[in-house]
Parts: structure tokens; sequence; C-alpha cells
């Protein structure tokens, strides 16, 4: 019961779509109308308004966060189960008809919640990846690739390790997309607006 109490609950969190809770307070298009037509913070910023992308970009990391010391006061041995619910709740959103975003903001934050390490160290490669690239696609799955090498060197828990794998591997599939454009050069950098 309590499993299914903290999956729920980190599953409605992730699911609320603070890029389009941003739209409303910012006054902005909405974002599934240009650039890539993502919710998360990098379309946003296409906008041209810094304050919608900067608070989407705050709150999809908090979701993460929160969600996990949630489930980590709770039940330490469950905090697994709420880095994967809270995730897929921000790429499968209820409130959206199950149609959201990449997870990759969401991760960090539940990265940073259950290790501060891991979590640091992860955030601070997608920085530098995104300000050498200006692409957050190159930038997320950087972070993505490297926050389970990281793991591997500051934690032990092997279902964690496993759980965070599994979900990394998921996040990169939906950046297939992505991969191709690369591939092609036609990738949009956080610039790119229509």
């Amino acid at each position: 019961m309590v499993a299914f109490l903290i999956i729920l609950a980190s599953y409605l969190i992730g699911s609320i779509p603070f890029g389009l809770v941003g739209k409303v307070f910012f006054k902005i298009r909405d974002p599934r109308t240009f650039g890539s037509k993502n919710i998360g913070a990098t379309n946003i910023l296409r906008s041209g308004n810094k304050k919608a992308a900067a608070f989407t970009l705050f709150f999809d990391m908090l979701k993460g966060f929160l969600a996990v010391l949630i489930a980590s006061y709770i039940d330490k041995d469950m905090v697994y189960v709420a880095i994967l619910s809270v995730v897929f709740g921000h790429i499968f959103p209820v409130y959206l008809l199950f149609k959201g975003g990449k997870g990759v903001a969401t991760f960090l934050g539940a990265l940073l919640s259950y290790n501060a390490v891991v979590g640091s160290l992860t955030l601070v490669t997608w920085i530098v990846v995104f300000y050498l690239t200006k692409k957050s696609s190159v930038a997320g799955i950087c972070s993505i690739v490297l926050s389970n090498f990281f793991l591997f060197l500051f934690c032990d828990d092997l279902t964690i390790n496993f759980s965070v794998l599994l979900l990394s591997i998921f996040i990169l599939f939906k950046h297939l997309e992505n991969v191709k454009r690369l591939l092609k050069k036609e990738e949009l950098s956080f610039e790119a607006r229509d």
C-alpha cells in the first residue's frame, strides 16, 4: 500500500505541466505550437521570455526533488519507485493526455534530492555541455549518460543504479529524433524561433 501511494503521489506531482502553467502566468504562446513543440524550459526560452523558461526549469526540477524527498521520509527503500514515477509522470502526464516532455529536468531534480554529489555533477555536466553546444538535447543526452557513471562512483545501492540505468535508456530513446536531427545537422539550438 505504501509503495502504491508513493507511485501515485510521485506520478501526479510529475504530471504537473509547469511549462503550460508558466504560459498562463507569463502570457506566452503555447509552447506546443512553436520550436520543438515541447513543454520544457528550453523550448519556452525560444519564445523570448527568459522568466517563463526559468520558472519552468525550476519547477520541473522541483517536481523530481520533492517526490524523492517525500519518498525518503516515508520509506527510503522506495526512493527508486519515486524517481521512476515522477519522471514518467512528466513524460506521460495524465493532465495532458499522456503527452509531456523529455524528462531531463525532472530527472536532474530527482537525482539532486537523492544524492547531492551525483545530482550536482549531473547538473554541472548539463550546464557545461549546454554552454558549449547551445543545444539542450546534447546537454540532456550527455548528462543522462554520465549520471550513471557518477552513480557507479558514489552510490552502492544496486536497486537505485539499475532503476536509473533503465530510466536513462528510456529517456535516451525519447531523444531518438533529436539524435537523427543532430546527425543531419538540423537540430535546433535554444536560440532558434518560429
